[in-house]
């Protein structure tokens, strides 16, 4: 979600940037490949940021890192993917659940324990991907609980802006052109100067695209199927009241919100929903809530 933000994770001029000390490790074989661990204990939970994010996604990282690690005996891992920073638009889905996997290896290489995911903005369709790949596969354990911090929908977003329209039929002609060849989009698509493909454009602005899993018009049948294998897995939809991304006059984020854990749920009930009322799409002003 939130695909025109450009992360903003510093504090207000004048007081302390965030600061964490740990253990900076690759964990696969890309150059982009390398986490952040803060804590020695064995058990992880595992940040996962949304398109343009980076190491400290979001204001919440750093006291959820001092808090889980002091009195949780928990280690916080943030993880930089080949989508991270302005790698998103020539990135996937897929290829983030397949390197959160290589990450999870990785870590149960060092110690067999449980883990969790936090995922924010698109790293909440990661976190969602990443879950499907492993069920499928029984790569890697599943995780012990997952957590979507503003899970929004690309797609719903896009369409409050007038290009969009625009840009989704050019990607479906540059598509047609290029035979399946991966070909980009014009540089000046993205407000943020990143490269993307026609592919991954169409993936996040059109609908039944790869990354439209909690749009609002979307059917309960089409959620079951995009979200049903999460069944089982405890899971926290963790919706922001005043997200900036939402278009809040067609969509009621609350209700929305208890949708998509619904279909999580499943019969095994395993998925909650919860607003933070007046919070925006990164909880900047709501830190302590979070």
């Amino acid at each position: 979600g939130g695909t025109r933000r450009v992360s903003t994770v510093g504090r207000s001029v004048g007081s302390q940037e965030p600061m964490l000390s740990g253990s900076l490790f690759k964990y696969g074989p890309r150059s982009p490949n390398v986490a952040f661990k803060h804590g020695t204990h064995p058990r992880h939970v595992l940040v996962v940021g949304g398109l343009t994010d980076g190491l400290f996604a979001t204001r919440w990282v750093e006291p959820l890192s001092r808090a889980l690690e002091s009195e949780g005996g928990v280690s916080v891992v943030q993880v930089l993917l080949s989508s991270s920073h302005s790698g998103y638009g020539t990135s996937s889905l897929d290829q983030d659940a397949e390197e959160l996997e290589e990450l999870v290896r990785f870590l149960q290489a060092e110690a067999e324990a449980d883990y969790g995911i936090v995922g924010h903005s698109t790293g909440c369709q990661d976190a969602v991907r990443f879950c499907r790949r492993i069920l499928r596969a029984q790569s890697v354990p599943k995780p012990s609980f997952v957590i979507l911090q503003a899970p929004v929908s690309d797609r719903e977003s896009l369409a409050l802006t007038s290009q969009t329209t625009k840009n989704i039929d050019l990607a479906r002609e540059l598509m047609t052109k290029s035979q399946g060849e991966e070909v980009l989009m014009p540089l000046s698509t993205q407000e943020d100067g990143s490269p993307i493909t026609a592919r991954r454009y169409l993936s996040l602005a059109a609908k039944g695209g790869d990354d439209d899993m909690f749009s609002s018009d979307l059917k309960d049948a089409e959620l079951d199927t995009l979200l049903g294998h999460m069944a089982g897995i405890p899971t926290l939809v963790l919706q922001s009241g005043a997200d900036e991304y939402i278009p809040h006059v067609t969509v009621d984020a609350t209700s929305n919100a208890e949708r998509l854990a619904k279909a999580m749920g499943g019969e095994h009930d395993t998925a909650t929903a919860v607003t933070i009322d007046g919070g925006s799409h990164a909880l900047e002003d709501h830190t302590e809530v979070a």
